[in-house]
């Protein structure tokens, strides 16, 4: 049996449901959760002080992969910060490690994505850290748009449905060539394969690309629902 460990914000209600939903048979999920409340870059950032302690407590389960799954604390640092992230997690679950922001930059380019529709729950603030970060892996952000959500707990609340709205309002410009949706307390997997249908674009979410790359990890096969990163992992396995 693989054993899989989440690091989660402590207000994240999202993530864990999607990832019980896709996991193999053969495998479960195991979870420990970092305090958190407000969307913005100093509550971000404070997260991180739990990080260690939190893969520590996972890593005693001994899984066979450890996951830091919030997005904007894993860029609110920028590449450097993410990855002196990585190896902290690493060393203290003493398991692989992936974060989410560095999963998202992997599904990206494995994608060929270079110009990023961007759709996120948070204030420009956090929007701003998150476009250098994608650009310090080469991905241009041509338009990025927020909800503005202060409370982080309130990310999950957004439907399905009013996920497409947003993005319905305001869709990708002509030279976007991916939509990306982030934050792991965003539901998203209902919406990728119809986003991509309607905008003939790939859509990548923080969600799918953590999965995606805990997936690759444990050499588990990429579900459908994850749209084009499924796609993308099929025709690879065929070369």
């Amino acid at each position: 049996m693989q054993r899989v460990g989440l690091l989660v914000p402590s207000v994240n209600t999202v993530v864990e449901p999607e990832f019980w939903r896709l996991v193999p048979g053969t495998a479960t999920v195991h979870s420990a959760r970092m305090r958190n409340s407000t969307c913005d870059v100093d509550d971000s950032r404070q997260m991180l002080a739990h990080a260690e302690r939190a893969a520590d407590e996972v890593g005693s389960a001994l899984v066979d992969v450890v996951a830091f799954a919030c997005t904007a604390s894993s860029f609110v640092d920028g590449r450097d910060g993410e990855a002196a992230l990585h190896d902290l997690i690493s060393s203290a679950a003493n398991a692989p490690a992936i974060t989410t922001s560095g999963a998202v930059a992997e599904a990206l380019k494995s994608l060929g994505s270079r110009r990023v529709a961007l759709y996120t729950p948070y204030p420009a603030e956090l929007n701003d850290h998150e476009e250098e970060f994608l650009a310090t892996h080469g991905i241009e952000t041509v338009c990025a748009y927020g909800l503005g959500i202060s409370a982080a707990v309130e990310i999950a609340d957004v439907s399905s449905s009013e996920l497409r709205d947003f993005v319905e309002a305001q869709p990708p410009p002509a030279d976007a060539d991916t939509i990306f949706l982030s934050c792991t307390n965003l539901a998203t997997f209902e919406v990728i394969r119809p986003l991509e249908a309607a905008y003939g674009l790939p859509v990548v979410s923080s969600n799918s690309a953590t999965f995606a790359a805990v997936a690759r990890r444990l050499g588990w096969e990429i579900p459908p629902v994850l749209g084009a990163l499924a796609g993308r992992a099929a025709a690879a396995a065929l070369t």
